[in-house]
């Protein structure tokens, strides 16, 4: 089973004894249904131990250090979570409408997204008149 340390002193002071320069660990971000409606609502996100501050002597991942991350973050993982994408991966395509000159072949969870695409759409029945009153 893979470690997950928290954001407690603990496990701080487990993470850096177990961490050296170039290692990576992994933390989850939720991401906002209004910011990104197509987007996965979990991403995982790498983060590479690439230097050592020389005043404090911790190891740092860009601009901050274990403490700083798990601070931010309040998860670490030390391998990519199951089910989770990873940020940089592509997202699935498969809300756009096909063209008429497509020729590929569409695959199982391709039609499943375009079939959710449609059912979600309006129906002609509860719309609205577009210039009505609205409470």
């Amino acid at each position: 089973m893979p470690k997950i340390w928290k954001n407690n002193r603990r496990d701080i002071a487990d993470l850096k004894r177990r961490l050296r320069e170039g290692d990576v660990v992994y933390t989850v971000r939720k991401v906002s249904g209004h910011v990104a409606p197509y987007e996965d609502a979990r991403l995982c996100v790498e983060h590479e131990f690439t230097w050592t501050n020389r005043v404090t002597g911790s190891l740092m991942t860009g601009h901050l250090s274990i403490e700083g991350l798990l601070a931010q973050e309040n998860e670490i993982h030390e391998q990519p979570p199951r089910g989770v994408r990873n940020i940089a991966d592509p997202a699935p395509q498969v809300g756009a409408p096909l063209g008429s000159n497509y020729e590929g072949r569409l695959d199982e969870p391709e039609l499943r997204g375009l079939n959710k695409h449609v059912a979600d759409g309006s129906d002609p029945r509860t719309r609205r008149h577009p210039r009505s009153w609205r409470p």
